[in-house]
């Protein structure tokens, strides 16, 4: 492996070995602690007040000696013969300080113009800081420093696909393709990650609750004192942590034994705190949880109602509400309350993906992109892609958008540069669209990141042989057929090429079988679109109030092979009708696949 292609994931390594021992430790005790501050703010049984408070305090002490440990390498630094602009810049990196790291990148290039890794830190350093219109420069100049480094030419040739200019992309894609033939796959992690938290820890986005969204700004911006005095603040007005039911010995009976799953006993403890405690949001709100984990939907709708009109600016109760109606089966009014919700609580992405979820429900498919679009300028602190991608999904489900659908996925992209998964997500997306070099630029460098995928291979082999490209073509669809001999796509651009190869008697075996595998792939189209036509039906029965036939449409549904979600829609409609034993069965079939 040539020493250049290490250049790059080393920074990461620089960076630790710059702080004295502990300090890394430190850093990780802080994010620990903001995970499990983050993770107690939904309040969902009620009683996480302490664990806000306690998480809070770990955050200050841990944040102290990491800031010790920080001041002690930064002095280490300014002592030591030697020492450049990029220690530091890689110092402030660690420290989430990537403003400050991006001046001394600056300064480091400007010592030393010819040390190709500093204007790729550079350029990504400036995408990470919003200011992307930068990036094109540096990796330009790492580019032409290193025609023949991968990292470099990928960047740029990425740079340029957002930028539009296909025209650059071109020549970019075929200088990768062949540093991918000289040099095999890149090491691990070649690209240096700029986030405290990695966004694939979260399985979706993880938004900050409106009341602590300053806080979780000032988190985003490296921030962290700022953002301890703010969550502070935030926590001192929050009913989780406030108000008097958390203390209540019958509050705190009630959801112990809710913990443990006693039911009965839950209920019985909360409704009698709730009617000594009226004007008690947070006694409300339990008693409502309690009612929906047992399945008592309009008793818990009807709590969870009483505690929004006690605290109006608190996100839980209203939230919980919205999505306790969507269960229910009560749509209309949970899109009302949901949008009331954002119109209330403008910094709620939660709000937001659940009202997105419910215009889904009900094939509104724009508006459900237009509601998550709004949540892109809030503060993500990790799964970022996650509405990323789910924006992409809904632009090509529902309006075949392919513009809108190459953006969010760039974006994706940009986010888990060491992810191959993404690289190939965005190259077929590219590919599909016809952006055949931009395609061809994501999925060489899916397999520079180890990847080897049947269907991401048969995207290479067709883009080879559109370009003429024949023995690359037969190379790439080989392999593809090698990993999944059931792909059609590949078995007829193999035959393809090996016709216009002039080896007919191949071609014809590989377009026989190619035949074969279209019949049966379209005859998997008609199943699939019965199944979707049934749901359709389902859901349209719903709306109209014809339960008893939208639940028979579902079971058919779910009979023909549809996917798990329906049978939470089934059990909504069994809800209304009252059939509660048949709920539980709808919601036991969803949860088994």
């Amino acid at each position: 492996m040539p020493a250049r292609r290490l250049v790059v994931a080393a920074w990461v390594v620089a960076s630790l070995l710059l702080l004295p021992s502990g300090a890394a430790a430190q850093k990780s005790a802080f994010i620990d602690a903001f995970i499990d501050f983050h993770s107690a703010l939904p309040g969902n049984y009620g009683d996480e007040g302490p664990r806000i408070l306690a998480a809070l305090d770990r955050m200050t002490s841990s944040l102290d000696t990491w800031e010790r440990s920080t001041r002690a390498a930064e002095q280490v630094l300014r002592a030591r013969a030697g020492t450049t602009p990029a220690d530091f810049a890689l110092l402030h990196i660690d420290a989430q300080q990537l403003d400050a790291a991006a001046d001394e990148i600056q300064r480091a290039i400007a010592v030393d113009p010819q040390r190709q890794s500093y204007y790729i830190l550079q350029g990504l350093l400036q995408r990470a800081t919003v200011h992307p219109q930068g990036a094109s420069a540096a990796f330009d100049a790492a580019h032409r420093l290193d025609p023949n480094d991968p990292v470099a030419t990928y960047l740029l040739a990425a740079q340029m696909a957002d930028e539009g200019r296909s025209d650059a992309v071109a020549p970019l894609a075929a200088l990768l393709m062949t540093a991918s033939e000289r040099g095999g796959a890149l090491p691990p992690s070649p690209f240096p990650r700029f986030t405290l938290i990695d966004d694939l820890s979260a399985k979706w986005p993880i938004f900050s609750p409106p009341g602590y969204a300053d806080g979780f700004t000032s988190m985003a911006a490296g921030r962290f004192r700022e953002a301890l005095e703010r969550f502070r603040a935030a926590a001192a007005q929050d009913p989780l942590v406030v108000d008097e039911a958390v203390r209540a010995p019958r509050v705190q009976a009630g959801i112990a034994a809710l913990r443990q799953r006693r039911g009965p006993e839950a209920i019985s403890q909360l409704e009698a705190a709730a009617a000594g405690l009226a004007n008690s949001s947070e006694a409300h709100r339990v008693l409502g949880i309690a009612y929906r984990a047992t399945g008592r939907l309009p008793e818990s709708i009807a709590q969870f109602e009483a505690a929004g009109r006690l605290a109006p600016r608190v996100q839980r109760a209203r939230l919980a509400l919205g999505t306790t109606l969507m269960e229910a089966g009560r749509l209309d009014e949970a899109e009302r309350v949901l949008r009331d919700t954002v119109d209330a609580l403008p910094e709620s992405g939660d709000a937001r993906w659940a009202l997105a979820e419910l215009y889904e429900r009900l094939d509104r498919g724009a508006d459900a992109i237009a509601t998550l679009e709004t949540a892109l300028p809030l503060t993500v602190m990790a799964g970022r892609s996650h509405l990323y991608w789910r924006i992409a999904q809904l632009a090509h489900a529902y309006r075949r958008d392919s513009p809108r659908v190459i953006s969010m996925v760039s974006s994706r992209t940009w986010l888990l540069l060491n992810e191959a998964h993404a690289h190939k997500d965005l190259g077929m997306a590219d590919y599909r669209a016809g952006r055949m070099d931009e395609a061809l630029t994501e999925l060489v460098m899916a397999a520079l990141l180890g990847l080897e995928d049947a269907e991401m291979l048969g995207a290479v082999g067709h883009i080879h042989l559109a370009a003429g490209r024949l023995d690359a073509a037969e190379t790439a669809t080989r392999r593809a057929v090698a990993l999944d001999a059931t792909l059609p796509q590949a078995r007829y651009v193999l035959g393809t090429a090996l016709r216009r190869l002039g080896r007919l008697e191949e071609s014809t075996e590989q377009l026989t079988v190619f035949q074969q595998l279209q019949k049966a792939a379209f005859d998997d189209q008609v199943r699939t679109f019965e199944i979707d036509k049934t749901v359709q039906d389902a859901r349209r029965l719903a709306r109209a109030g014809r339960l008893a036939e939208a639940a028979a449409a579902y079971e058919k549904a779910g009979a023909l092979g549809a996917r798990p979600e329906i049978f939470r829609e089934l059990a909504a409609v069994y809800a209304k009708l009252g059939r509660s034993d048949a709920q539980a069965r709808a919601l036991a079939r969803a949860e088994a696949q």
